[in-house]
């Protein structure tokens, strides 16, 4: 085949390739996006002189308009992009999300909404990549990407939150996750608790839960979790404003081991401590050792996850089906079936970060 790449003097077409070919520019359209059409021999030769000629493929903004479809799902979330790599239960809903984008031949784009949550004078961006969908991962309600990712008129799933009428959603029941993991730790003797929470707006605040905060949460799986927690505690006499709590801007092991600080130097130190996720009751479990106190003699610790990383460090927690839920969510996303909720299952399981409350 006579050779007739560019060579950086202008950019090749899919109308060059046609004519390489001898066939209608639509006959090489067909071979990307409608493979079905063409024998394999023939799309073969179009590959072939594509590649020899440098051309890289139909634009994906044609593609979609040829097609009704760009051939991508949109995974939207509230952290900076690195966070997505770093946080092993974001990493493992990602990969229930890959995995399944790759058994439909489908792409994926990332789309972080960090720095428009935090500036409202920045302008909302969903990135620039064409999707036939978005799942919103743990997005707070009055996020304004909500908004836009609505106005888009493709479908949309929510992992976690927020609740949105007409829109699918997958997640777990947080409320009694959390209920279970304070009623262990009663059943366990334990009257003096403290809290970590995660954060529950989008500032970065960090420091004591109080009551104006704990009224105005506007991340709805903290304000379950939260209220899974004080509604054991009320049960067995305990008066939830009596109950310590610690506000961590951001899910990392060097928060939680602030947090704990705070809760383990007060008078009366919690001998039991509820962690809203399992890299936090880590870091604190770091700071309670450091302490010269020990786990679970001194202070029981029960997490929220079960990361990887929970096993290694015996913590008791809250089991997450995390790459279910990704599976979930693209099921939701490219069937559309009507089903509009799906509350995947918890399992409690405890380790040796928790025990008998100490006496005296």
């Amino acid at each position: 085949m006579k050779t007739t790449r560019q060579h950086g003097r202008r950019k090749v077409t899919l109308k060059d390739v046609a004519a390489q070919v001898g066939v209608s520019h639509t006959t090489v359209s067909n071979a990307y996006i409608r493979p079905g059409q063409l024998s394999a021999a023939l799309r073969e030769k179009i590959f072939a002189a594509a590649q020899e000629m440098g051309y890289t493929g139909p634009d994906p903004a044609a593609k979609q308009l040829a097609t009704g479809h760009s051939g991508a799902l949109g995974f939207l979330f509230s952290e900076d992009l690195p966070y997505a790599f770093s946080d092993p239960a974001v990493l493992t809903v990602l990969n229930g999300v890959a995995k399944s984008c790759n058994e439909l031949e489908t792409d994926l784009a990332l789309i972080s909404a960090g720095s428009s949550l935090r500036n409202m004078n920045t302008p909302v961006s969903l990135g620039n990549a064409a999707v036939d969908g978005y799942i919103l991962y743990s997005v707070a309600p009055d996020s304004r990407c909500v908004m836009m990712a609505q106005q888009r008129n493709v479908p949309l799933v929510v992992v976690d939150q927020p609740r949105l009428d007409g829109v699918p959603y997958v997640g777990i029941d947080d409320r009694d996750a959390a209920y279970k993991a304070a009623k262990t730790l009663l059943n366990l003797g334990h009257r003096r608790f403290g809290i970590l929470s995660l954060k529950t707006a989008h500032d970065d605040y960090f420091g004591i839960l109080t009551a104006k905060r704990r009224a105005n949460i506007a991340h709805s799986t903290i304000a379950m979790r939260l209220e899974g927690y004080l509604t054991a505690l009320q049960e067995a006499g305990i008066a939830p404003e009596t109950v310590p709590a610690w506000e961590i801007p951001i899910n990392s092991e060097e928060a939680g081991a602030e947090g704990a600080r705070f809760l383990i130097n007060r008078p009366e130190r919690p001998t039991a401590i509820l962690a809203m996720s399992d890299r936090v009751a880590i870091g604190a479990m770091q700071t309670i050792r450091a302490a010269g106190l020990s786990i679970p003699q001194d202070v029981s610790i029960f997490g929220f996850d079960d990361i990887p990383a929970a096993a290694t460090a015996d913590l008791s927690t809250i089991r997450q089906p995390h790459e279910q839920k990704g599976a979930e969510a693209v099921r939701l996303l490219v069937q559309q079936d009507g089903r509009q909720n799906v509350i995947l299952k918890t399992e409690l399981i405890e380790r040796g970060s928790i025990g008998p409350a100490p006496q005296g």
